[in-house]
C-alpha cells in the first residue's frame, strides 16, 4: 500500500510543482503587453550613471530603439536615426537608444565615436529589452504622447517610413 501511495504522490508532486512555476512565471506584469497598449515602464542608466525612466518623457512622442554594439545594422543605423530626429528637433520628440547587454565602457566608446545627439542608455542585464519582448536588434518602438506603443519595427527604418510614423503620432 505504501508503494502505491509513492507512485501516485510523485506524479502529483510534479504536477503541483509545474503549476507553481507556471503561476509564478505568469505573474510578470508586462509579459503579455502588445502594440496598442501602454508601453512597459523601464528604468535604465545613461552613460553618466544617471537613471532614465520612460515616464520622464511623458507628453512627448518617444522613439525607443534597442541596439547592440555587435550588430552592424544597429551601428550603421545610429547616425541615420540621428539625422532623422534632427529634422524634428523643435517638436516634442524624444529618441532613446538602449544598448542591449553591452558594457558601459564599450557603449560609451561607440557613442563617442558616432557623435550622435540622442541619449544612449544601458541595459546590461537586458531587463528593459525583456519587458519589451525584444527578439532581435535593432528594434524600434514608437510610443505616442499618452504612453501607448503604436508601432514596432525590427531592422532599419527608411526615412519615408520614419517621417510617416512621426507625422501620425504628432497629430
Amino acid at each position: 500500500m505504501n508503494q502505491h501511495i509513492n507512485h501516485i504522490s510523485l506524479p502529483l508532486l510534479c504536477v503541483a510543482l509545474w503549476a507553481c512555476v507556471a503561476f509564478i512565471g505568469g505573474c510578470e506584469k508586462d509579459q503579455t503587453w502588445k502594440v496598442g497598449s501602454r508601453a512597459p515602464q523601464i528604468s535604465v542608466l545613461d552613460l553618466r550613471d544617471g537613471t532614465v525612466k520612460l515616464s520622464d518623457f511623458k507628453g512627448k512622442v518617444i522613439v525607443l530603439r534597442f541596439w547592440a554594439t555587435g550588430c552592424r545594422e544597429c551601428v550603421s543605423g545610429m547616425p541615420l536615426l540621428d539625422g532623422y530626429i534632427k529634422k524634428y528637433s523643435e517638436n516634442d520628440l524624444a529618441v532613446l537608444g538602449v544598448n542591449v547587454g553591452g558594457s558601459k565602457e564599450l557603449v560609451e566608446a561607440f557613442a563617442k565615436g558616432l557623435k550622435i545627439s540622442y541619449p544612449v542608455l544601458l541595459d546590461p542585464a537586458m531587463m528593459a529589452s525583456k519587458k519589451y519582448l525584444v527578439r532581435s536588434v535593432p528594434t524600434t518602438f514608437f510610443i505616442d504622447r499618452n504612453g501607448i506603443a503604436k508601432q514596432v519595427i525590427a531592422g532599419e527604418i527608411p526615412q519615408k517610413v520614419f517621417d510617416e510614423i512621426i507625422r501620425r503620432l504628432q497629430q
